[in-house]
């Protein structure tokens, strides 16, 4: 399975929100969502700002469509 990573440190682990509710995701496949630890109990009120996503490892933050796929899976 394809995995896409932080452009920046190469993190395949991301936020929606440095601030919010602690939402982590990977993404996955032609840039699908794959939630890994959610803050709140449903996925169906959940909305991810597509636009402004956050590296959960360093100070990276951009859209969605600028996370790079992965060299090493």
């Amino acid at each position: 399975m394809a995995q896409y990573t932080c452009p920046s440190c190469g993190s395949k682990y991301f936020l929606a929100s440095k601030t919010g509710p602690k939402i982590i995701f990977q993404v996955t496949l032609e840039r699908t969502v794959e939630f890994i630890q959610l803050a709140t109990g449903t996925i169906s009120d959940l909305v991810i700002d597509t636009h402004k996503i956050y590296c959960g490892a360093c100070s990276w933050h951009g859209s969605l469509n600028e996370v790079v796929e992965s060299h090493t899976d």
